[in-house]
């Protein structure tokens, strides 16, 4: 998102005045990762990396009331520039927001200003905030993106929040009011969304329901002061039934926009927008197995690491074990094995004997992860089997090393 230069340098010496004066505490949480591979514009081989990274920061100004802010970015290749020199890079602002905390009557109540991407459904963040838990999301939606990874859709505007949790009940509940232009004329749009989640000991349900109306100025070739003449409905689930020390299944779905047209205008819902992850879960004492088939939008996969670009339907097997004990540190080494197919969806399997004539993408990637200090050392390779009988060897690998810590 963009924004006024003098906007964030104001509030960057607002609150790094207030660090100092008022003795504010700050914690945070960051990640950066490498991807290395060949490029497929060479003949030969040709090595390049892009970065990935994130920063997610929480300064408490006072017992009552916090400042968050994330930041991601991404890089183009680093070797060609040897880091040295001048790189094209994308960086945002994913999410600037205060926090007001208010206890009531056995409730602790949070009111919420926010700007960019505010406790999306499907990363894991709301229920982090309200509950301490960890996150439920699928090991396919793994990312070093931050705010910006994939997800059933986005909180993402200009707005307020309103949000409850139960003192004695792992319950919690909010209203959120928030403008963007999230819609297919890209004018502003109001949106109201409800959410309500839970954690018990064998089911954890995040939810949100929400409309936009966009705010149209203009009946034709006139100038009007409202119109409202259509209206989209999104919304997000994630769903575990079970909790992560047993076996289970995990769904999560949503929908980013779905039209509601006023007259006599069909209203058609496009099974190629749908998000849809469906993941039976297998605990033993030695290692864990996810099952995981997915349908997503072209534009959420483009967020996925371990998913082809434009594969938007296929089955991952995530098969790992976190008891790997190396000189008193717990490893975790694992692979995905992904098996998928570019440009279908969910609907596309009435047709399942027409598969046999689609071409498909097959791909193993063993992983290690290593405690290093306070954080966490990544490592993947990814192989491209389907590929392996072009011509071509050098592109169908790819290496990821990353790390993530606690500032």
């Amino acid at each position: 998102m963009n924004l006024n230069k003098k906007l964030f340098t104001s509030l960057l010496l607002f609150f790094t005045t207030l660090l100092f004066i008022n003795a504010a505490t700050f914690s945070g949480f960051a990640g950066i990762k490498g991807d290395l591979q060949s490029n497929t514009a060479s003949d030969s081989f040709d090595p390049q990396m892009n970065l990935t990274g994130f920063f997610q920061g929480q300064l408490n100004l006072s017992q009552n009331l916090l400042f968050r802010t994330e930041l991601s970015l991404i890089t183009d290749d680093v070797i060609d520039t040897k880091l040295i020199e001048d790189t094209q890079a994308t960086f945002k602002i994913d999410e600037l927001s205060f926090t007001y905390i208010k206890p009531f009557l056995g409730i602790t109540q949070y009111f919420s200003l926010f700007l960019g991407n505010f406790e999306p459904v499907g990363t894991g963040q709301f229920l982090q905030r309200q509950f301490g838990i960890s996150p439920i999301n699928s090991h396919i939606t793994d990312s070093f993106l931050g705010l910006n990874c994939a997800m059933p859709f986005a909180i993402n505007g200009l707005g307020g929040s309103y949000v409850f949790n139960v003192n004695n009940e792992p319950v919690a509940g909010g209203l959120y009011i928030y403008k963007n232009d999230e819609n297919d004329e890209k004018i502003n749009q109001m949106n109201i969304d409800l959410r309500l989640a839970s954690v018990y000991r064998f089911l954890t349900a995040d939810a949100v329901i929400g409309i936009g109306a966009p705010l149209n100025s203009k009946n034709g070739s006139e100038d009007v002061i409202l119109l409202i003449n259509e209206l989209y409905l999104h919304t997000g689930v994630d769903f575990l039934l079970g909790n992560p020390y047993t076996s289970s299944l995990y769904i999560q779905a949503g929908y980013e926009n779905i039209p509601l047209k006023a007259g006599k205008s069909k209203n058609e819902i496009s099974s190629d927008e749908i998000y849809l992850i469906v993941e039976p879960r297998l605990f033993t004492q030695k290692f864990q197995a996810h099952l995981g088939f997915f349908s997503l939008p072209d534009k959420q996969v483009e967020k996925l690491e371990i998913i082809e670009e434009n594969n938007t339907l296929g089955v991952n097997l995530n098969i790992f074990t976190d008891k790997l004990y190396v000189k008193n540190r717990d490893f975790t080494f694992g692979f995905h094995t992904t098996f998928s197919f570019e440009n279908l969806d969910f609907m596309d399997l009435k047709n399942i004997k027409d598969f046999i004539h689609e071409e498909y993408t097959l791909k193993v990637s063993p992983y290690l992860f290593i405690p290093v200090m306070s954080g966490k050392l990544s490592t993947m390779l990814q192989a491209k089997i389907s590929g392996f009988k072009s011509d071509r060897i050098q592109d169908q690998f790819k290496l990821n090393i990353g790390y993530k810590s606690a500032l």
